[in-house]
């Protein structure tokens, strides 16, 4: 008997890491959001006003599925919300089997597209980092800026 218990187990803890590879049933987080009742309108049809509660509730939903969102401070709120809901939360996700924790790190730079690269540089690296950068790949730096807002200190999971 403990030996069929023994391998269920490890029947789950190899769909679990096929999951964790991409090799086996793939969903988004979009899906999942909305599968655990979470409303999530058309940036368009977001009124200014309510953009910024529109956004945290997002925010915690993906936190509540394990999903710690990085490198947000230089998009306004409005910006965020749409990029999450046209790019990011459309993203294949695994499908895990239940009882298995996911943590899912959300780096919004990191597609790591000349974009990405660029608002890195210019609003997260470091000196050592720019450094690094410039004695590498011989590129000119944007020079750094402060980003304009100030969320990912008051994101959960940071």
């Amino acid at each position: 008997m403990g030996e069929n218990k023994h391998d269920e187990e490890q029947d789950r803890f190899e769909k679990y890491m096929e999951a964790l590879d991409g090799n086996s049933q793939q969903t988004t987080l979009f899906a999942i959001l909305k599968d655990s009742g979470i409303d999530l309108p058309n940036p368009d049809d977001i009124p200014e006003r309510e953009m910024h509660d529109a956004l945290w509730r997002v925010i915690h939903a993906l936190w509540d599925q394990g999903v710690i969102l990085y490198s947000t401070d230089h998009l306004s709120d409005r910006e965020l919300y749409t990029l999450l809901w046209t790019e990011l939360l459309l993203e294949d996700h695994p499908v895990v089997p239940d009882g298995f924790p996911v943590t899912t790190h959300l780096d919004v730079l990191g597609g790591w597209s000349e974009d990405d690269i660029e608002a890195f540089l210019r609003y997260y690296a470091d000196e050592d980092d720019r450094k690094t950068w410039r004695e590498e790949f011989g590129k000119t730096l944007p020079e750094h800026v402060d980003p304009p807002y100030e969320r990912d200190r008051f994101l959960p999971g940071h």
